[in-house]
């Protein structure tokens, strides 16, 4: 898996009443695994929470691809920032390409589709340690227009 080392990656995140359309930042419950996210483990691969690299994938191809049809918003990291997140006791995230199986890998911009590892709780670890890895990530995004 080749890992990104630099650049910016974007989140959707959809646009509701806990979660204002005018919010220039994510919170710390975007952060949080999804089933899809979780069920990744089960094909052999560290679970990763899904980004976009925003040099090879739009927010509308995004959007597109996921199926989103309410309103939504992007939202960017710098990868350099994700990298440097460290929390005592567990390892560092790393942001990898994560390619999508078809058809969702045929579409414009699949090929940008990468995942955050790291965000992913092993049995015994501390729920606050993770949480604090995620209140730093939202602490770190910004709305996304498309330009990099």
């Amino acid at each position: 898996m080749e890992e990104l080392q630099d650049g910016v990656v974007f989140r959707l995140a959809a646009l509701k009443q806990d979660f204002p359309p005018d919010s220039p930042t994510l919170r710390f419950w975007h952060f949080e695994l999804s089933q899809n996210d979780k069920a990744h483990a089960k094909t052999g691969q560290p679970p990763r929470l899904s980004v976009f690299d925003a040099e090879r994938t739009t927010p509308e191809q995004a959007k597109a691809i996921w199926g989103m049809e309410r309103d939504s918003a992007a939202f960017g990291l710098r990868v350099l920032g994700i990298r440097a997140i460290h929390v005592a006791g567990l390892p560092p995230l790393r942001v990898v390409r994560d390619p999508l199986a078809p058809p969702l890998g045929e579409m414009p911009g699949a090929d940008g589709h990468c995942g955050i590892e790291g965000l992913a709780r092993r049995p015994g670890e501390p729920k606050a340690l993770y949480r604090e890895l995620r209140v730093r990530l939202a602490d770190l995004s910004f709305r996304f227009l498309g330009a990099t």
